[in-house]
């Protein structure tokens, strides 16, 4: 087998699957957020960060590392547009894993410090930055996938 293959289903399945947990995360969950209670708040943000963790931490870089490789790979097979494409692809997906690395890891540590019972001051400011960072995360991801997807379609076109 060729690794180009396996390399292409690796970039799109795990763009795939990490894009749709940010962007499930913000169509669902997001909106609500904002009229929660303190309590509820918390309580639904500490097991949604427990319940990703172990999911997202090994799959948000298997997609920057595949999509890294998916790049390598199309600019050896010498497909400029689909090698460009997978080049913003990838940049998509490691702006999001950059994002969740600087703001997203760093909340959803202190937040799982939180009493639900006594929220900390200023709890509500965390609640919008952290959201802020999402939906740039969600930008990212998406516009990383769509151009991975862009590439796929430009690779198999007819000429």
């Amino acid at each position: 087998m060729r690794l180009g293959p396996v390399v292409h289903f690796a970039s799109l399945f795990t763009a795939i699957l990490s894009t749709g947990v940010f962007f499930g995360t913000l169509t669902s969950l997001g909106p609500a957020t904002v009229s929660f209670s303190p309590r509820t708040y918390i309580e639904v943000q500490q097991a949604t960060v427990r319940n990703l963790r172990p999911v997202m931490g090994p799959l948000l870089p298997a997609a920057v590392a595949a999509n890294l490789a998916m790049a390598v790979v199309r600019r050896r097979q010498g497909s400029s547009r689909a090698s460009r494409l997978t080049v913003v692809g990838f940049t998509g997906q490691l702006t999001a894993l950059a994002i969740t690395v600087a703001v997203e890891l760093p909340i959803n540590a202190r937040l799982l410090t939180w009493s639900s019972e006594n929220p900390p001051e200023g709890w509500e400011g965390v609640r919008n930055r952290w959201a802020m960072a999402h939906r740039a995360r969600v930008a990212a991801a998406v516009l990383g996938l769509g151009s991975l997807l862009a590439a796929s379609v430009s690779e198999s076109a007819p000429r």
